[in-house]
């Protein structure tokens, strides 16, 4: 997926490529992520489901082309990791006994966008690929594996133009993919199952330099 990713945005900035403004920069997103799962229990099916919700600041780093009519394709990778949520309990179903603990994080988080004039504002769009990475001890002993999730972005925005440089403040909204995860096989070739939806509202601080 990422080369994926590093193919469509050469095919992207071609195009741009003699002509358009380039624009890098940085980002700090004060971000909300919302994280609703079921976990199904491998023998009796007991659906258990819980939801979280962990603020976070996410750093990023862009390149962009942008055109004469200001409309502007990119990428944006963010780097380092982002907690979705983590907590022990004891486990109250009929199939196990002692506590569990859990977490699981975003990391390799990247985008590739495009950047739509509205007036004085613009609307983003793009797609985003993800991991999400889980850690956890469980009672069961299962033991739940690490996904890639796909997603979109939505956004608006405004920017500030100064010399050779530009300041931006944009709220942005960013619908994942469900994600499935399977357990850990147990002697009777059966597993739990999680399934998890997430979605992350935040508000979006770039400066980047023209040239």
């Amino acid at each position: 997926m990422k080369k994926l990713f590093l193919t469509t945005l050469s095919i992207i900035l071609i195009p741009f490529a003699v002509s358009a403004e380039t624009r890098i920069g940085i980002s700090g997103a004060f971000s909300s992520f919302d994280t609703s799962g079921t976990e199904t229990t491998k023998s009796s099916s007991q659906k258990n489901s819980g939801s979280r919700t962990e603020d976070v600041v996410v750093p990023g780093i862009f390149i962009e082309k942008t055109n004469n009519s200001g409309v502007a394709f990119g990428f944006e990778f963010n780097p380092g990791e982002a907690e979705l949520g983590s907590g022990t309990g004891a486990d109250d179903d009929a199939e196990t006994s002692g506590a569990n603990k859990a977490s699981a994080e975003v990391s390799s988080h990247m985008s590739l966008y495009g950047l739509f004039p509205l007036g004085p504002a613009y609307f983003r769009f793009g797609f985003v690929h993800a991991s999400i990475d889980t850690t956890e001890t469980l009672a069961t002993g299962t033991k739940y594996g690490n996904e890639d999730v796909d997603g979109k972005i939505f956004g608006l925005g405004l920017q500030k133009d100064l010399t050779n440089a530009f300041f931006r403040i944009e709220a942005t909204y960013t619908d994942y993919d469900d994600v499935k995860y399977l357990g850990s096989l147990d002697s009777d070739s059966v597993r739990n199952t999680v399934e998890a939806d997430v979605d992350s509202t935040a508000i979006k601080l770039s400066l980047g330099k023209s040239f």
